[in-house]
């Protein structure tokens, strides 16, 4: 049995190739992160305070992969009806699947964690080893807790998987930006007691056995308790099956249906119609596409909320229309992952289509306009709302989307450099050179919307800056259906 399980683990990791079997690009940025944040605070924090940073990042960092690249260990292989056909046993390929989570899990995370316990001051060698094994045991705990909610919610409310890892992702990034705020406080936390709702935060149950003094029953026993649910869900509970295709028509695509057929008949011209239809129904059926994009849309959305609410209100105007046009700098990365599909090898069907690249092109980008930023910009609208920005939302909302577009537009030949749905999504690289498109896309957002926030104050004024951004789009949309790129 232990032989046939070896077998398969070694096909699975052979599978990936020497890059995926080795990231040696990603524990190096783990490494760098963590040994800065800990290099921060050594020295200035007591033991229990110092763990808790660092086993807060190293969740922050090992968590991000697990919604990422990570995402399809927690999930059956999708070649299993063939490898059930082998002469193997059940149990040994959930076995191989989850030593070979574990061996991801396991590099990654000592990634992270080697250099926190290597930076720890008043730690012994004892305690140093201590921290990483404790960081692996939480590590497991992630993993298990996102197996578990794969498998109580996939395929029957995708829709709330995306919204559980959505609001993971943001918690991870919003709560590492507040939480260096805390540091001058933590210098007085000994101990897990000094945490307020600490059995509400699992990094510090890891970081508990780090406390000066006795602990209530709990929070001494929160860790030991949390691993050893893990590895019971992780040996025990099967993983989810990979679903393909969902029946039916969901709240969102019916709410969007009237506002589909108006694009078709007025903005989506001749050929252009196929690659649009075709990518307004796949793409939101793409499992990875919706998992890496839809948190990134969300991040800057999440953080100008929490910048505006504590401002005053003639403050608040300039902050809230930020809301609305800063999102559009990363639409860029949202075009980048269109390339990726779990049915890539089905790329044939578009290379012998009689289609032209521009058509392509321009259908994609209103595909994307109408499929997600229509609905992303209707939440921002919301948002502001909520805010007490209603008049400036409705004033700004359609220059603010078609800026998007136009962003979309100049950035494509940059950031999408294959057809549509052509690649595996574990192929999709983000090239570093985009940062400084994305800063100067940014910046330029930054200053219409400072702009558009002082010119704009009432509705005259609102409509014709709505006409001069559809003017402009227009043109852009001429100017693309007979240019060749």
């Amino acid at each position: 049995m232990l032989g046939r399980i070896l077998i398969l683990l070694r096909a699975r990791l052979a599978a990936q190739g020497s890059d995926a079997a080795f990231p040696a690009a990603a524990i190096l940025m783990q490494g760098f992160v963590s040994a800065v944040v800990c290099g921060l605070v050594r020295g200035e924090l007591p033991p229990f305070a110092y763990a808790l940073v660092a086993l807060s990042t190293s969740a922050a960092l090992v968590a991000i992969p697990l919604l990422g690249e990570l995402s399809r260990l927690l999930l059956a292989d999708e070649t299993g009806d063939w490898i059930r056909a082998q002469p193997v046993r059940a149990i040994e390929l959930h076995l191989a699947r989850t030593a070979h989570l574990l061996i991801a899990l396991g590099v990654l995370s000592l990634g992270a964690l080697v250099p926190a316990a290597l930076l720890a001051q008043g730690f012994d060698a004892a305690g140093r080893i201590e921290l990483v094994l404790l960081g692996l045991g939480q590590s497991l705990t992630l993993a298990a807790a996102l197996l578990a909610v794969q498998a109580l919610l996939r395929g029957r409310a995708q829709a709330l998987l995306v919204v559980v890892q959505t609001a993971l992702f943001l918690g991870v990034l919003v709560g590492a930006s507040i939480g260096l705020r805390l540091v001058p406080q933590m210098r007085g936390w000994n101990s897990a007691t000094s945490v307020e709702s600490a059995l509400a935060f699992p990094p510090a149950w890891f970081a508990a056995p780090f406390s000066s003094g006795e602990l209530p029953g709990m929070l001494a026993l929160a860790a030991p308790i949390a691993i050893a649910l893990s590895v019971a869900l992780l040996l025990g509970l099967p993983a989810p099956e990979v679903r393909r295709f969902q029946r039916g028509t969901s709240l969102l695509e019916g709410v969007l249906a009237p506002l589909r057929r108006f694009a078709v008949r007025t903005w989506v011209h001749g050929r252009e119609r196929a690659s649009f239809e075709w990518l307004y129904e796949a793409l939101p059926r793409e499992r990875e596409f919706v998992l890496r994009t839809y948190p990134l849309l969300a991040v800057p959305a999440a953080f100008l909320w929490i910048s505006a609410s504590g401002e005053s209100a003639a403050a608040k105007q300039g902050w809230l229309a930020l809301l609305l046009f800063i999102p559009g700098a990363y639409v860029p990365l949202l075009a980048a992952h269109v390339p990726g599909s779990d049915s890539h090898r089905a790329r044939w069907i578009l290379d012998t289509a009689p289609i032209q690249e521009a058509e392509v092109r321009n259908g994609a980008i209103k595909a994307l306009t109408v499929r997600f930023l229509v609905p992303f910009y209707a939440l921002l609208i919301l948002i502001g709302c909520l805010l007490g920005g209603a008049q400036l939302m409705l004033q700004l909302a359609l220059p603010a989307l078609v800026c998007a577009v136009l962003v979309l537009r100049l950035t494509w030949s940059r950031c999408v450099t294959l057809p549509p749905l052509s690649i595996s999504p574990d192929s999709i690289l983000v090239s570093q050179d985009w940062i400084g498109l994305l800063a100067t896309a940014a910046g330029a957002l930054s200053l219409v919307a400072v702009l558009a926030s002082r010119v704009v104050t009432g509705p005259l004024q609102a409509l014709a800056f709505a006409a001069l951004a559809l003017a402009v789009e227009r043109a852009f949309d001429r100017r693309s259906r007979v240019s060749p790129r």
